[in-house]
């Protein structure tokens, strides 16, 4: 009876610390079984999510290598807002944005003007010298035939457009005050610009190494319904070298869909940075 006493009471002196050592071990299987997300756990998620509205192609490519896009698109994050601005029907720059950086091209007797008096960001000059000194040596010369235009500028031709055209024409060709890429400051019209330059061998050299040296086309052939422009062959923005290699690995190599995305969704993008 006794013996029987003391094994009782052994038994109850022994149940809170096994009870203790039971839950512990819980805990820590617990905690081994739900670890923290990773860094590109968290960049996968986020960016499955901020990718949604892209067309499908290029949401796979993005999240097929979401690594190699983090990389990339950190340094585009990093350029000056400024240099990726939206303008276009659904973005309007406003009556009063003029770059603080124009500079008068005939500057720079490298360049082939059709004007004197065409003018441009300095922030692109030194890629664009770069990119008419490669053509050359190849035999091209890329005339430059417009270039930064002010709001009032803009104001004039779209109006002479709507008078020699009408106004649904216009509308295609040319864009609204406010609303030009031109204003910028980051924007060159080649050659011609007509259809034909397409064929020629500075438009046809321009459309496969622009991307090279910064520059883009703006309006490619069969987005109008995305840009609300027509096909124009001769229609360059400079982006950045960064920027266009970006657009070219995983946008689908089309301006529109790259601008948009890193101007809607630049705040999700830099917190995964």
């Amino acid at each position: 009876m006794k013996n029987k006493l003391i094994i009782v009471l052994l038994i109850f002196i022994l149940l809170p610390i096994t009870s203790c050592n039971g839950s512990s071990n819980k805990e820590e299987i617990v905690s081994i079984q739900t670890p923290l997300p990773s860094k590109e756990d968290s960049q996968m998620l986020l960016l499955e999510k901020l990718t949604l509205n892209l067309p499908e192609e290029i949401r796979k490519t993005i999240l097929d290598d979401v690594h190699g896009f983090m990389d990339q698109i950190s340094l585009v994050l990093d350029l000056p807002v400024d240099t990726l601005l939206m303008a276009d029907k659904q973005h309007s720059l406003g009556t009063d944005y003029i770059p603080e950086d124009i500079v008068m091209l005939t500057d720079y007797p490298q360049l082939t003007l059709s004007r004197n008096d065409r003018s441009l960001r300095k922030i692109l000059i030194q890629d664009l010298l770069f990119m008419v000194e490669d053509a050359g040596m190849e035999g091209l010369t890329l005339v430059i035939s417009s270039a930064y235009r002010s709001y009032a500028y803009q104001d004039r031709l779209f109006n002479w457009n709507v008078e020699q055209n009408g106004m649904e024409t216009a509308e295609r060709e040319s864009a609204r005050p406010g609303t030009s890429q031109h204003q910028l400051g980051t924007a060159i019209d080649f050659g011609s610009i007509t259809d034909e330059y397409a064929f020629t061998s500075a438009g046809m050299w321009l459309l496969e190494n622009a991307w090279k040296y910064g520059f883009s086309l703006s309006y490619p052939d069969g987005y109008e319904y995305l840009t609300g422009y027509r096909f124009e062959c001769w229609h360059f923005r400079y982006i950045t070298p960064a920027a266009a290699k970006l657009q070219r690995d995983y946008f689908g190599d089309i301006q529109y869909y790259l601008l948009l995305f890193i101007n809607d969704k630049r705040e999700e993008l830099e917190s995964l940075l």
